[in-house]
């Protein structure tokens, strides 16, 4: 394998800069916990390394617009949050599910995301939130949903001169609470074999106003179970319901077989796990969580 060159930029725009250059096999570098290891086994062949560690893309803070998190923010970082935790806990037990401790503290949301995987521990939660992403390129940036970023497995709407540099999640309406479910092979160091966060919240008369089912692992991209919160739209919770609604679930999923599972268990598992979710999420509502 040959080494590449190497960069560690000191600002967003010269980054940029560098990306719009169009330099043929450049190739961005934040925990690298995927990268290099595809690099060491000739998978990926980068003939430059651009580094985002010194952009000051980490952090997390939260105003009236929301929940502002860097796209170079780790997954420890994620997990150790008391904001998060308060706000938004669903990412801190998803976080709690990646990998262990050396990849929780190198690996980065952003590279979570970038790399696409339909198995992404962070995205269910990420989209049962109503997430947003920003992409820079030179001169410019845009924000979309996060539902709108994945277009395929390993694939993105990110261009070779963009950069995702942060993440935002809109306030939690009151009376919400969420919660993610992981399904793998072993408790710990293991791929989803399905993932799910549900999000509900009550009205004043506790029926739910809002409905979120984010899935992971089961479609070519991490989804919303659309058809299954429109379901829940107005109605009193209850077990009944969230069966119901783990049904309609399972037929929007569009798991393949692997060495994990085959798809016919999963459909099977979204079902059984999307009703945990939901009731997990109603349990928090009622403990006045």
């Amino acid at each position: 394998m040959n080494k590449p060159d190497y960069v560690a930029p000191t600002s967003l725009e010269v980054a940029l800069e560098i990306l719009g250059k169009g330099s043929e096999g450049t190739q961005i570098i934040a925990g690298g916990t995927d990268l290099v290891p595809r690099m060491r086994s000739r998978l990926s062949e980068p003939a430059l390394l651009l580094d985002l560690r010194l952009l000051g893309l980490d952090g997390i803070q939260m105003d009236s617009e929301g929940l502002h998190i860097g796209a170079r923010t780790t997954h420890t970082d994620i997990l150790e949050s008391s904001l998060l935790a308060e706000h938004y806990p669903a990412l801190c037990e998803a976080a709690a599910d990646i990998a262990g401790p050396p990849i929780r503290n190198r690996g980065t949301v952003g590279g979570n995301l970038v790399n696409a995987s339909p198995a992404a521990d962070l995205a269910p939660p990420l989209l049962a939130y109503d997430a947003r992403v920003v992409l820079a390129k030179a001169g410019s940036q845009r924000e979309i949903p996060l539902l709108d970023f994945f277009t395929g497995p390993g694939q993105t709407v990110l261009s070779a001169d963009e950069i995702l540099t942060e993440i935002l999640v809109p306030p939690a309406p009151p009376r919400t609470a969420a919660r993610f479910i992981k399904l793998g092979k072993r408790k710990a160091m293991a791929v989803a074999v399905v993932s799910v966060t549900a999000r509900l919240t009550l009205d004043q008369a506790g029926k739910i106003s809002q409905a979120r089912i984010a899935l992971g692992s089961v479609a070519p991209t991490p989804i919303r179970a659309r058809e299954a919160e429109a379901g829940l739209d107005g109605q009193a919770p209850s077990t009944a319901l969230f069966t119901e609604a783990g049904e309609i679930a399972k037929n929007e999923s569009s798991p393949i077989s692997d060495i994990r599972a085959s798809g016919s268990y999963r459909k099977k598992m979204v079902a059984v796990l999307t009703r945990r979710a939901l009731e997990a999420a109603w349990q928090q509502l009622a403990d006045g969580a």
